[in-house]
């Protein structure tokens, strides 16, 4: 017998994949309209500008032009810092899904959980990361069998947050080591640059959480 109610479940699942569709959208979108900006040929002596605020005089605001975003374009910044912003915006979602998920099916999560991961030839991995550990003291709890708490999808995951956190805090730089680790599968880090995320590393992402949330929600209906 269910000890949860199935209907807050849901919406909380179907909320997430909804936000999760957004920010493909969003992505997207970003990335499309730059590229048309950065194409447009405008007649002379006009010039397409972006303002950030409409509060105060032109002067004492930010103001962008479509020069601007033609130069992110081919420095390659802005693909970058479009892919950047999507791979935080995936961890902070499923950090507050997760979050909610915890607190309707009156869960804790534990210091750390130990998962055995076939990159590393069966040897157990230490984690400690507590929107993960929450994970699986969410299927314990309740008896739950998805492939959101199998151990390849808890090291994915955690390679995800591993991400993001290298994009915060260190600029998308990371040393020889983490980058034999981190970046095969999901990003790209060329010598002495910055890591690079395109397109298809963000596709996968959001493929690999929409998957899994939705094998969760499709055990919890059963």
């Amino acid at each position: 017998m269910r000890q949860y109610d199935l209907s807050v479940i849901e919406k909380q699942c179907e909320q997430f994949l909804m936000n999760l569709s957004d920010l493909a959208t969003f992505y997207l979108a970003a990335g499309t309209s730059g590229k048309l900006i950065a194409s447009l040929e405008l007649p002379e002596g006009y010039e397409l500008e972006m303002r950030m605020s409409n509060d105060f005089p032109l002067v004492a605001t930010t103001v962008r032009q479509a020069k601007d975003v033609t130069e992110l374009h081919q420095r390659g910044e802005y693909e970058r810092l479009n892919a950047y912003q999507a791979m935080v915006a995936l961890c902070s979602l499923f950090e507050v899904f997760i979050a909610k998920l915890g607190d309707s099916l009156r869960a804790r999560a534990g210091n750390s959980i130990r998962i055995v991961s076939g990159r590393r030839k069966g040897i157990p991995i230490e984690i400690r990361n507590q929107t993960l550990c929450l994970v699986r003291a969410i299927h314990e709890k309740h008896g739950i069998d998805s492939q959101l708490n199998g151990d390849t999808a808890i090291c994915w995951i955690y390679n995800f947050f591993l991400l993001r956190n290298i994009v915060v805090h260190e600029g998308g730089r990371l040393s020889a080591t983490k980058r034999e680790k981190l970046v095969a599968k999901w990003a790209q880090h060329p010598l002495d640059q910055r890591l690079v995320v395109n397109g298809n590393h963000i596709d996968d992402m959001v493929h690999y959480l929409r998957s899994h949330v939705s094998s969760f929600l499709y055990q919890c209906r059963r």
